[in-house]
């Protein structure tokens, strides 16, 4: 299976496979690129079946599963899941959204080609499109009726929410902003439907807002300069709407009481709230907490304010939801080491097993690592954390090479997620620090807001600190170092290479998979969420010029001594494809060594299997040819 490659150039002394590398068993393409991400799960009305996701054989489609004691399993005496769309296409998981269950627990609804759909869980009937929007409908959701489907549609020059039937009637449209709605969220009755606004005359604000559910005046019930509040749900009885905010500096869950105004902050700490859900009868809540990149679950009594750990286990829970019985959750959870899967988890006892098994046996028999916690000092006597991963074979007598691995965003963070890459690379000898720069999320918003107006800097920083607390170490080999990185971690892949200033270098090599190289030409070029998220940051344009040319790494390419390889989706429209372009013209005036390959039917996140096997074969041997 070979990908389409748009465009392929090199220059100076091009890469070779090395004679003496053999993948690890069983480490072969097909199993690189052959498992399935399940995510975006939902729990049915009457808790007898989940619907998820499954991102695998080229598509994103919907799966039906029924549970343990549940009628359907004792009516068909198999628990497999059941595809139920065949040609949803794929995506990227973070850009994705939840099916959403009728009332009646009969169909489903869904985002899929920027339409909203409709599928009857029995299988019996093809997929009905809803809308005919073109400009991006997301986020489809029921009334508690039945009777309406809510959505977000891109149909204008905003999102904004609007409504349509079951039958598909003409969308109405309940807001009308000069900015962007998401998350609807209709009121247990019915009447009113809660959402976040982000104003476009504030990039930094995220507002509470509810709106009659058949049309009205909209009213706006929270909202600051640089205070983001989001995930809004109703209480049972409908009087409060509980969501997150960082206003604190910390994300933290805050609930509003309706008929009095009043607002209450419910948890306090250093640590993230990342998900959570009112149980049935809105006594308890489940919250899923994250702290130094793990999401455990905690119980909270909301009339007390009691907050007890639930679930721990060194990786990441989300999406929580409730049985109806209120015995038990459904609820997402990974580890570096292990696919993400949909678990069922005792609220008493914390007990849990799982529900969906998504990773092959050839890779759970493959002895993947999971990494420790770390931290290490930065410029500024900054501690940076991060999570690093050795390979079990490395010691001071045979130290290893190893790899920075920025994350994208930068408002993300390397979390216990699984990760394939980071996996992949420990098994072919090497060490993986991936740190969680200034910029990123989890550690709340001064290390977030570190890098607000000053791309390029900090970070930077922070990814030469990274090789040197690597070089410390004495496992490593700190001779034999490079840095890998996607969208923003790219970014931060080029610049290191272009501020390491240390004779010798620190990197010997670097990858850049989709990223910036001229933050301001990038600003012009991308989608406009690509652009409002850089401005919310850097500021436009117009004000910080001087900060846009300082965290360009195109204008200092004539420091980098290390190659470069360079990856880029023909189709990204977030960071535009003449971003490596530029890079290479650049380069090539520097007569540098690189080598770029563009691959055609590819965005923001590459998806082909293709694609992916050429992917993980050519960073492999670039990898391979310069660090052992």
């Amino acid at each position: 299976m070979n990908p389409t490659i748009e465009r392929e150039d090199r220059h100076g002394w091009p890469a070779q496979p090395r004679p003496d590398r053999k993948l690890p068993e069983p480490w072969t393409p097909e199993l690189l690129t052959g498992w399935g991400h399940i995510h975006h799960h939902s729990l049915s009305p009457d808790g007898q079946q989940i619907a998820f996701v499954w991102q695998r054989e080229g598509n994103c489609d919907l799966y039906v599963q029924s549970l343990p004691g549940s009628t359907s399993r004792r009516e068909t005496g198999t628990s497999w899941p059941r595809r139920l769309t065949f040609d949803r296409p794929a995506q990227a998981a973070w850009t994705d959204g939840q099916p959403r269950w009728s009332p009646d627990g009969r169909s489903l609804v869904y985002a899929a080609r920027s339409d909203i759909w409709l599928v009857d869980v029995d299988g019996q009937t093809r997929p009905r499109r809803l809308t005919d929007g073109k400009k991006g409908d997301s986020s489809p959701i029921f009334s508690p009726d039945g009777n309406h489907v809510y959505f977000v549609s891109g149909r204008g020059d905003f999102e904004n929410l609007c409504y349509t039937t079951p039958a598909g009637d003409w969308p109405v449209a309940l807001t009308r902003f000069d900015g962007d709605v998401s998350d609807p969220q209709p009121s247990p009755d019915g009447r009113q439907v809660a959402f976040v606004y982000h104003p476009q005359d504030d990039l930094d604000r995220w507002e509470i807002c509810v709106v009659p559910a058949e049309g009205g005046e909209v009213r706006h019930l929270t909202g600051a300069a640089g205070v983001w509040d989001s995930q809004p749900r109703w209480s049972p009885d409908g009087t409060t709407i509980a969501f997150t905010s960082n206003r604190s500096g910390w994300v933290e869950l805050y609930m509003l009481t309706l008929a009095s105004g009043e607002l209450r902050q419910v948890t306090s700490g250093a640590a993230d709230v990342t998900g959570f859900a009112w149980s049935p009868g809105g006594r308890r809540m489940v919250m899923a907490i994250n702290h130094n990149g793990a999401a455990d679950l905690h119980l909270l009594q909301v009339a007390s304010g009691e907050l007890k750990p639930l679930r721990a286990a060194a990786g990441w829970h989300s999406l929580p939801q409730w049985s109806p019985d209120r015995h038990w959750l459904t609820v997402e959870f990974e580890t570096p080491a292990n696919l993400p899967d949909i678990w069922r988890v005792d609220t008493t006892t914390g007990e849990a097993h799982p529900l969906t098994g998504s990773t092959p046996p050839a890779l759970m028999a493959a002895g993947m690592v999971e990494p420790e916690f770390t931290t290490f000092i930065s410029s500024d006597e900054a501690t940076i954390p991060g999570l690093l991963f050795r390979p079990p074979a490395a010691s001071p007598a045979a130290p290893c090479p190893a790899i920075v691995y920025p994350h994208g965003g930068p408002t993300d963070e390397h979390g216990r997620y699984f990760d394939m890459v980071a996996q992949w690379l420990v098994a072919k000898g090497y060490a993986v620090l991936a740190p969680n720069y200034r910029g990123s999320t989890g550690y709340g918003l001064a290390h977030q807001h570190a890098l607000h107006g000053n791309w390029g800097i900090a970070d930077c920083d922070d990814m030469l600190a990274a090789a040197d607390y690597l070089a410390g170490l004495d496992w490593v080999d700190g001779e034999r170092l490079g840095i890998y990185g996607a969208s923003y971690g790219s970014y931060l892949a080029t610049l290191a290479l272009a501020r390491d200033d240390r004779q010798p270098r620190r990197f010997k090599c670097g990858v850049a998979k989709y990223g910036d190289c001229d933050i301001l030409a990038s600003w012009a070029q991308g989608d406009r969420p690509g652009r409002e998220d850089l401005e919310r940051q850097m500021g436009h344009p117009t004000t910080n010029r001087a900060g846009y040319h300082a965290g360009s790494p195109v204008y200092d390419v004539e420091n980098i001594q290390a190659p470069l390889l360079i990856l880029h989706g023909a189709d990204d429209e977030r960071v535009h494809p003449k971003q490596s372009e530029q890079l290479v013209e650049a380069l090539k005036r520097h007569d540098k060594t690189f080598e770029l390959f563009v691959y055609e039917g590819e965005g923001h996140g590459f998806l082909q299997t293709a694609t992916l096997q050429h992917f993980y074969a050519t960073l492999g041997r670039f990898l391979d040819w310069y660090l052992l």
